[in-house]
């Protein structure tokens, strides 16, 4: 990574730390205000600088309105609305410093992990654990989560209350994709994913009713009443890469094959075999392919093969490249290759 790249990496940290802050605290925010608008002279020093007060209204805007595409790393959307930082500016945080947003995740699901690898079950324990986390990104205060005293894990570790600005009228509307609540008050409504964004695509509000671009589909609220989401982290880190990774089982168990998901507690994502030889798949679901090549470089390579979403299928190449001899695939890319594994 040279210097401008490095020097635009910081950049966008510094925006989204910035657009973490409210506006009590008016100090912390104005300040890395000040360092954004000095790295952004350094880095565009054609342009005028850029005022603390046109920043802060950056923040509410699309970052493809305002920052040149070299910096933005491949990220799309707005990181504030009414002064609330959204999903995408959570993401970026966490992909942006993924051991930090890991290091969350660790807190449960890695404890979770290495008692069940203790236990004459655990296998199955982690995996009804692993398979409840992807299926319920909401749930009510009242159900019962007895499963988790044995894994000596917490409701709290898991879930946090949902925000103000996430309700209207007392309701929530749930993504259709991956279950956890939609940020309803932007004009395209979603969860902030772009994996549900592309999957299921986004609402939009006409009057009353919140409508599914897609499909027209009026999408019908819940009671916010009692109701947890899980945390940020673990739905960046463990829901959205979830939902590929079951696709990715259903999809091979339609080929004849057994498709096993987090084998031996979590040796590989998803596991099958072909003739006494067994393969093993690594689901990647992040917004910047930019942001996973540097988080592949830090980790130690495997014999997994990496699999990312089609709609990033124009980076496999690139990666590849970086990554040789790691074997890198799209969704269908990884599809074709197992159906040609059959045929052997």
């Amino acid at each position: 990574m040279d210097s401008v790249d490095r020097e635009a990496q910081r950049l966008l940290g510094l925006i989204v730390k910035a657009a973490q802050l409210n506006a009590r605290q008016h100090a912390e925010r104005h300040h890395l205000l000040r360092q954004v608008s000095a790295l952004l002279w350094w880095l565009e020093p054609e342009c005028p600088p850029r005022t603390i007060a046109s920043l802060l209204a950056c923040l509410s805007l699309p970052l493809e309105q305002w920052l040149d595409s070299s910096f933005t790393q491949g990220y799309r959307g707005a990181l504030q609305f009414a002064d609330e930082p959204t999903m995408l500016c959570h993401a970026i945080a966490m992909e942006n410093n993924p051991r930090q947003g890991w290091e969350l995740v660790q807190q449960t699901v890695k404890n979770v992990r290495d008692l069940c690898r203790t236990r004459p079950h655990g296998d199955d324990e982690y995996r009804m654990f692993r398979m409840f986390l992807i299926d319920h990104g909401v749930v009510d205060a009242d159900r019962s989560l007895d499963f988790l005293i044995p894994l000596q894990v917490s409701f709290n570790s898991l879930y946090e209350p949902i925000p103000e600005h996430f309700i209207r009228a007392g309701q929530i509307y749930l993504c259709p994709s991956c279950g956890w609540p939609m940020e309803i008050s932007r004009r395209a409504v979603s969860c902030g994913a772009y994996w549900c964004e592309q999957t299921v695509g986004i609402a939009q509000w006409m009057g009353e009713k919140l409508v599914s671009v897609k499909t027209s589909k009026v999408l019908q609220g819940c009671s916010a009443k009692n109701k947890y989401r899980l945390t940020p982290a673990l739905w960046t880190f463990t829901l959205i890469p979830g939902l590929l990774e079951l696709r990715l089982r259903d999809r091979i168990t339609r080929l004849g094959l057994t498709a096993e998901l987090w084998p031996d507690v979590d040796q590989a994502d998803l596991r099958f075999t072909i003739e006494e030889r067994t393969y093993s798949l690594d689901a990647k679901v992040w917004h910047s392919t930019k942001n996973l090549g540097q988080h592949l470089a830090g980790s130690a390579p495997t014999k997994a093969v990496i699999v990312i979403p089609d709609y990033q299928a124009q980076y496999v190449p690139s990666l590849k490249e970086q990554f040789d001899p790691r074997q890198i695939m799209s969704e269908s890319q990884c599809l074709r290759w197992v159906k040609k594994l059959c045929r052997h």
